[in-house]
């Protein structure tokens, strides 16, 4: 552990799978006398999930450089540049030690601006198979952190290790009531459906084809729908209970 605490940015937005292994992540360095700071993107997940557990939030607006070439990737390269250089700013007045990100839009910038200053970027890969953006991204990282081993094979030139997803400490301890806010009663069995904290359209129709034989066998459903439901209203069942997004997944395991 550090005499003289580590500042750390990290970079991390939008969905919750980029966001809890970098929350969890964050709650142990903490413990190890790390400062840390966030850097997201305005209006998305993270400014509510990053207030809750209280760190610094910084903002740059940017999105994907998906899509046709036209005006329009004209004006996202310019927002992407911009980023860089807001993120090198904020990297040098805040004398941060290093950059820690769980990859998406926002790890880019953020990560060739840590390299443009020589300091050293972590990034962690949670799925098996990484995308273009990581694989990509992890030619400039001092390490990769796989949550799979199989990964590396997609990551043939990144320096990696395989260190497993992070876990929230919520996850670690026996929950507590932690139904009662859902009114689910005790003892009876309960399926829980996640889609992702954007929900999925496949997986929300499944649920909802699926569900009478559920509800006829005496189960309960929890059914994460995501913000961007169309049909979310579509379902209505005393045994069916739907949020767009609930971040006390671990009472429910």
């Amino acid at each position: 552990m550090p005499d003289t605490p580590l500042r750390l940015l990290i970079a991390a937005s939008g969905t919750g799978g980029h966001l809890f292994p970098a929350i969890a992540t964050a709650e142990k360095l903490v413990q190890a006398n790390f400062e840390i700071e966030w850097l997201g993107v305005p209006d998305r997940l993270e400014t509510t999930l990053v207030a809750q557990a209280n760190y610094p939030l910084h903002t740059v607006s940017m999105g994907g450089l998906q899509g046709r070439l036209g005006l329009g990737t004209l004006r996202r390269l310019g927002q992407f540049t911009k980023a860089i250089f807001q993120v090198r700013r904020l990297l040098k007045q805040g004398q941060f030690h290093g950059v820690f990100t769980t990859g998406g839009y926002i790890a880019a910038p953020a990560i060739i601006a840590a390299r443009s200053l020589g300091l050293p970027t972590v990034l962690h890969e949670s799925n098996a198979l990484p995308g273009k953006v990581t694989r990509w991204l992890s030619l400039w990282c001092t390490v990769v952190a796989l949550g799979f081993e199989a990964a590396s094979s997609s990551l043939p030139k990144a320096r990696s290790v395989v260190v497993g997803t992070p876990v929230r400490s919520q996850f670690l301890v026996p929950p507590v009531d932690g139904l009662a806010d859902l009114e689910i009663p005790d003892h009876v069995p309960l399926i829980v459906v996640v889609g992702g904290s954007q929900g999925a359209v496949a997986v929300n129709q499944l649920v909802r084809a699926a569900a009478p034989a559920w509800f006829e066998a005496g189960a309960w459903v929890f059914h994460q729908t995501g913000s961007n439901d169309p049909d979310v209203d579509t379902l209505s069942h005393p045994q069916y209970i739907h949020r767009p997004f609930y971040d006390n997944m671990a009472s429910l395991m």
